[in-house]
């Protein structure tokens, strides 16, 4: 009537979960390595998206700034008609 102790032993993970060890198992933590490692991935993808665009250099081109010199010279044009009425 007593129980071998090692049928009424179970085996913890880190986390405090049961750890089975036997085909569902191994599924079990096939299925949350993939899980883990796709997180991962999608985590590197976005670090490396944030130091592209902190590292790319914008530059405007000769064009650029002509016109937008244009557009300032055309805007205190028009507010320096306004105030003289």
């Amino acid at each position: 009537s007593s129980i071998p102790e090692s049928v009424g032993e179970v085996e913890l993970s880190s986390d405090g979960s049961a750890v089975n060890t036997g085909p569902k198992g191994v599924i079990n933590d096939w299925r949350r390595f993939k899980q883990l490692e796709t997180e991962q991935r999608q985590e590197q993808r976005r670090e490396m998206e944030r130091l592209i665009k902190k590292l790319s250099m914008t530059c405007r081109s000769h064009l650029d700034d002509e016109a937008e010199k244009q557009k300032q010279k055309e805007l205190q044009e028009k507010l320096n008609g306004k105030v003289a009425w």
